[in-house]
Protein backbone atom coordinates (compact mmCIF):
# COMPACT_ATOMS: atom_id res chain seq x y z
CA UNK A 1 0.00 0.00 0.00
CA UNK A 2 2.81 2.43 0.90
CA UNK A 3 4.58 1.63 -2.38
CA UNK A 4 1.40 2.29 -4.33
CA UNK A 5 0.87 5.64 -2.59
CA UNK A 6 4.51 6.63 -3.15
CA UNK A 7 4.25 5.70 -6.85
CA UNK A 8 1.04 7.69 -7.20
CA UNK A 9 2.62 10.73 -5.47
CA UNK A 10 5.69 10.52 -7.71
CA UNK A 11 3.60 10.20 -10.86
CA UNK A 12 1.45 13.16 -9.76
CA UNK A 13 4.48 15.36 -9.14
CA UNK A 14 5.95 14.48 -12.55
CA UNK A 15 2.62 15.24 -14.21
CA UNK A 16 2.44 18.65 -12.51
CA UNK A 17 6.04 19.44 -13.55
CA UNK A 18 5.38 18.48 -17.18
CA UNK A 19 1.94 20.11 -17.21
CA UNK A 20 3.49 23.55 -16.49
CA UNK A 21 6.20 23.17 -19.11
CA UNK A 22 5.73 25.14 -22.27
CA UNK A 23 7.48 25.18 -25.63
CA UNK A 24 10.28 27.63 -26.39
CA UNK A 25 12.06 28.46 -29.63
CA UNK A 26 15.74 29.27 -29.91
CA UNK A 27 16.65 32.95 -30.23
CA UNK A 28 19.54 32.59 -32.69
CA UNK A 29 20.65 36.18 -32.14
CA UNK A 30 21.57 35.34 -28.55
CA UNK A 31 22.75 31.73 -28.90
CA UNK A 32 26.10 30.09 -29.54
CA UNK A 33 26.69 26.36 -30.14
CA UNK A 34 30.43 26.09 -29.60
CA UNK A 35 33.28 23.67 -28.98
CA UNK A 36 37.00 23.65 -28.35
CA UNK A 37 39.72 21.08 -28.76
CA UNK A 38 43.48 20.97 -28.25
CA UNK A 39 45.75 21.17 -31.28
CA UNK A 40 49.29 19.74 -31.02
CA UNK A 41 48.67 19.76 -27.26
CA UNK A 42 49.96 23.35 -27.17
CA UNK A 43 46.98 25.45 -28.26
CA UNK A 44 43.20 25.35 -28.43
CA UNK A 45 41.03 25.59 -31.53
CA UNK A 46 37.61 27.14 -30.94
CA UNK A 47 34.66 26.76 -33.24
CA UNK A 48 30.92 26.93 -33.47
CA UNK A 49 27.99 26.03 -35.68
CA UNK A 50 25.84 28.65 -37.38
CA UNK A 51 22.83 26.56 -38.48
CA UNK A 52 20.84 24.66 -35.87
CA UNK A 53 17.31 24.06 -34.62
CA UNK A 54 15.70 22.63 -31.54
CA UNK A 55 12.60 21.85 -29.52
CA UNK A 56 12.61 22.92 -25.89
CA UNK A 57 9.94 22.47 -23.23
CA UNK A 58 10.80 24.37 -20.06
CA UNK A 59 8.82 25.09 -16.90
CA UNK A 60 9.53 28.66 -15.73
CA UNK A 61 7.89 27.97 -12.36
CA UNK A 62 9.98 24.93 -11.39
CA UNK A 63 13.02 25.74 -13.58
CA UNK A 64 13.06 22.27 -15.16
CA UNK A 65 13.30 20.94 -18.70
CA UNK A 66 10.88 18.26 -19.85
CA UNK A 67 12.15 18.26 -23.45
CA UNK A 68 15.36 19.35 -25.12
CA UNK A 69 16.14 18.14 -28.62
CA UNK A 70 18.35 19.74 -31.18
CA UNK A 71 20.12 19.27 -34.47
CA UNK A 72 23.12 21.06 -35.94
CA UNK A 73 24.03 21.22 -39.63
CA UNK A 74 27.63 20.02 -39.99
CA UNK A 75 28.07 22.23 -43.08
CA UNK A 76 27.66 25.30 -40.84
CA UNK A 77 30.86 24.65 -38.86
CA UNK A 78 32.98 27.76 -38.35
CA UNK A 79 36.54 27.65 -37.00
CA UNK A 80 37.56 30.92 -38.70
CA UNK A 81 39.52 28.91 -41.30
CA UNK A 82 37.67 27.97 -44.50
CA UNK A 83 40.05 25.21 -45.58
CA UNK A 84 39.92 23.58 -42.13
CA UNK A 85 36.11 23.88 -42.10
CA UNK A 86 35.97 22.16 -45.50
CA UNK A 87 38.35 19.42 -44.31
CA UNK A 88 36.17 18.78 -41.23
CA UNK A 89 33.29 17.88 -43.60
CA UNK A 90 35.29 14.95 -45.03
CA UNK A 91 35.02 11.26 -44.14
CA UNK A 92 38.01 11.33 -41.79
CA UNK A 93 36.06 13.75 -39.55
CA UNK A 94 32.29 14.47 -39.63
CA UNK A 95 31.39 12.36 -42.71
CA UNK A 96 29.02 15.21 -43.63
CA UNK A 97 27.73 13.72 -46.89
CA UNK A 98 26.45 10.63 -45.09
CA UNK A 99 25.69 12.31 -41.74
CA UNK A 100 24.82 15.98 -42.40
CA UNK A 101 23.59 16.67 -38.86
CA UNK A 102 24.67 16.26 -35.26
CA UNK A 103 21.72 15.54 -32.97
CA UNK A 104 21.00 15.58 -29.26
CA UNK A 105 17.92 14.23 -27.50
CA UNK A 106 17.49 14.70 -23.75
CA UNK A 107 16.48 11.59 -21.80
CA UNK A 108 16.22 13.26 -18.39
CA UNK A 109 16.96 16.42 -16.50
CA UNK A 110 18.18 16.22 -12.91
CA UNK A 111 17.52 19.51 -11.14
CA UNK A 112 19.96 20.56 -8.43
CA UNK A 113 18.33 23.94 -7.73
CA UNK A 114 16.70 26.77 -9.68
CA UNK A 115 20.07 27.73 -11.16
CA UNK A 116 21.63 24.38 -12.05
CA UNK A 117 21.15 20.76 -12.96
CA UNK A 118 22.39 17.96 -15.17
CA UNK A 119 20.97 17.21 -18.59
CA UNK A 120 21.46 13.62 -19.77
CA UNK A 121 20.77 12.54 -23.31
CA UNK A 122 21.93 10.90 -26.50
CA UNK A 123 24.39 12.74 -28.74
CA UNK A 124 24.92 11.53 -32.32
CA UNK A 125 28.04 12.49 -34.25
CA UNK A 126 28.92 11.03 -37.67
CA UNK A 127 26.61 8.05 -37.19
CA UNK A 128 27.69 7.15 -33.64
CA UNK A 129 25.34 7.75 -30.69
CA UNK A 130 26.48 7.93 -27.06
CA UNK A 131 24.91 9.06 -23.82
CA UNK A 132 26.39 12.32 -22.57
CA UNK A 133 25.89 14.64 -19.59
CA UNK A 134 25.81 18.41 -19.61
CA UNK A 135 26.14 20.62 -16.57
CA UNK A 136 23.29 23.08 -16.92
CA UNK A 137 23.21 26.61 -15.59
CA UNK A 138 19.93 28.50 -15.85
CA UNK A 139 20.48 32.24 -16.07
CA UNK A 140 16.85 33.05 -15.41
CA UNK A 141 13.57 34.03 -16.96
CA UNK A 142 12.73 37.55 -18.16
CA UNK A 143 9.95 39.27 -20.02
CA UNK A 144 10.99 41.53 -22.89
CA UNK A 145 8.39 43.40 -24.95
CA UNK A 146 5.69 41.02 -23.76
CA UNK A 147 7.68 37.91 -24.64
CA UNK A 148 8.95 35.49 -22.00
CA UNK A 149 12.59 34.48 -22.40
CA UNK A 150 14.81 31.94 -20.67
CA UNK A 151 18.59 31.90 -20.76
CA UNK A 152 20.80 28.92 -19.97
CA UNK A 153 24.17 27.33 -20.62
CA UNK A 154 25.21 23.71 -21.16
CA UNK A 155 28.77 22.58 -20.54
CA UNK A 156 30.21 19.15 -21.11
CA UNK A 157 33.12 17.19 -22.51
CA UNK A 158 33.20 14.18 -24.79
CA UNK A 159 35.99 12.01 -26.12
CA UNK A 160 36.24 12.07 -29.89
CA UNK A 161 37.50 8.46 -29.73
CA UNK A 162 34.14 7.39 -28.19
CA UNK A 163 32.46 8.61 -31.39
CA UNK A 164 35.12 7.12 -33.70
CA UNK A 165 35.71 10.72 -34.78
CA UNK A 166 38.96 11.42 -36.63
CA UNK A 167 40.40 7.98 -35.80
CA UNK A 168 43.47 8.67 -37.92
CA UNK A 169 44.47 11.69 -35.85
CA UNK A 170 46.85 10.90 -33.02
CA UNK A 171 46.18 12.59 -29.69
CA UNK A 172 49.51 14.41 -29.95
CA UNK A 173 48.13 16.31 -32.96
CA UNK A 174 44.45 16.54 -32.02
CA UNK A 175 43.25 16.21 -28.44
CA UNK A 176 40.83 13.42 -27.56
CA UNK A 177 38.69 15.63 -25.33
CA UNK A 178 36.24 18.00 -26.99
CA UNK A 179 34.61 20.59 -24.78
CA UNK A 180 31.06 21.55 -25.72
CA UNK A 181 29.92 25.04 -24.79
CA UNK A 182 26.32 26.01 -25.48
CA UNK A 183 24.93 29.40 -24.45
CA UNK A 184 21.29 29.75 -25.37
CA UNK A 185 18.39 32.12 -25.10
CA UNK A 186 14.92 30.94 -26.02
CA UNK A 187 11.51 32.60 -26.41
CA UNK A 188 8.22 31.14 -25.22
CA UNK A 189 6.05 30.26 -28.22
Amino acid sequence: MKKALFSLALASSLFVAFANAKPYEIDKTHTNIGFKIKHLMISTVNGNFKDYSGDIDFDPKTFTFSKFEGSVKVASINTENKSRDAHLQQDDFFKAKKHPELTFKMKKYQKKNDKSGTMIGDLSIAGVTKEVKFDTEIGGVAEVRGKEKVGFSLRGAIKRSDFDFAPGSKEASLGDEVQILIDMEADAK
